[in-house]
């Protein structure tokens, strides 16, 4: 064992706890909306680790979708940890065992990445075992504790805190959008791709799951085909956390499937996204087409989970909707944290919410 690099791993892990705690709280309430309990929310967060398929997994979970659709949803949201793994699989330090990789393949998230990589040198798995002690409790906790006060608050808070992770998912996309045309173009253009299907006869009864499959892999690989990025970029890119589709107030949901099958589902395949890559490949990725689609996948992702989908999220419907997704836009072009975005949008339902209450 490394102690340095263990005790590293456990400070570096302190923020990134906190902010998972923040961002779960509001995935446990969603979870409890949808029909499961709170054990069945927890497990999920326990076995996932993943916002984004994590919000996408329970919609489809509410909807009875098949367990295809939860397996290529999680493959298409979760795309982006194969070009973390294949990068952290060139940082771990030289003759790292199998069963380290393995270990570390399960901790293989956006923020954890981001600190692993950002170390110079080649660094010990110990060092990613430091910030998942933190990191993973920090998630089961808040989705633990949203779960079990979602239940119990009243209906406007509730509806109010709908909004707030369509806030966080807006504050990953729109600062990269507003600085880079060809990102700003992706997220344009799978809100409008999301919405068409929407809206239009025959396409609106295509899945939520099905929506986010199709809407990300055409606008990310038009993306990738005509505005190729530089390794840089890549590089650089901050990846987001991720989304519900339309929400109903606490339903039992309609399951096609034992609850527990579509979880094991999702762990798999998230984890063998994460773990593939870290296991096996020892040369790093050289297709450019590939590596601008990983790329522009989350934006593309995040983008047609958030719209039209956040206008319909709330009890006031489209009015108090568009409230908060204003706001949270206004927020987000400012480049304010996740945590003040979610609030501001929260707070814009919740306003607009009691001003309609007064007026009807």
């Amino acid at each position: 064992m490394n102690k340095t690099s263990f005790g590293k791993g456990l400070q570096d892990g302190i923020p990134i706890g906190l902010g998972y705690f923040a961002v779960s709280f509001t995935f446990g309430i969603m979870a409890i909306q949808s029909g499961l309990t709170a054990w069945q929310a927890v497990l999920i967060s326990l076995t996932n680790l993943t916002s984004a398929g994590q919000f996408a997994g329970i919609g489809i979970i509410a909807a009875g979708g098949s367990l295809w659709e939860m397996a290529l949803t999680q493959l298409v949201i979760n795309l982006r940890y194969c070009l973390m793994s294949f990068s952290l699989s060139q940082k771990l330090e030289k003759g790292v065992s199998n069963g380290h990789r393995l270990a570390v393949a399960f901790g293989v998230t956006d923020e954890i990445f981001g600190v692993s990589a950002s170390q110079e040198g080649r660094i010990s798995p110990w060092y990613n075992y430091g910030v998942m002690c933190v990191a993973i409790p920090g998630w089961t906790l808040g989705t633990l504790a949203g779960a079990v006060s979602g239940s119990l608050l009243p209906d406007f808070l509730v509806s109010a805190l709908s909004v707030a992770i369509y806030g966080m998912f807006l504050a990953v996309i729109i600062p990269p959008a507003k600085k880079n045309r060809a990102v700003l173009g992706v997220v344009i253009g799978a809100m409008a791709v999301s919405t068409l299907f929407a809206v239009v006869p025959v396409l609106n009864k295509v899945s939520t799951g099905f929506v986010i499959i199709i809407t990300t892999l055409l606008v990310a690989g038009l993306a990738a085909h005509f505005c190729p990025v530089e390794e840089k970029e890549t590089e650089e890119k901050e990846a987001g956390q991720l989304i519900s589709a339309r929400w109903k107030r606490r339903r039992k949901p309609f399951m096609s499937h034992n609850v527990y099958l579509y979880i094991l589902v999702m762990a798999a395949v998230t984890y063998l996204i994460r773990m593939l890559p870290l296991a096996l490949a020892k040369n790093e990725i050289k297709s450019p087409f590939i590596k601008s689609f990983l790329y522009y996948v989350p934006y593309a992702c995040l983008a047609a989970m958030t719209f039209p989908a956040i206008l319909t999220a709330t009890a006031g419907g489209i009015i108090s909707g568009a409230a908060g997704l204003i706001v949270a836009l206004i927020m987000a072009y400012r480049e304010k944290s996740l945590l003040t975005v979610a609030l501001f949008a929260c707070a814009a339902v919740f306003i607009v919410e009691r001003i309609m209450e007064f007026i009807m």
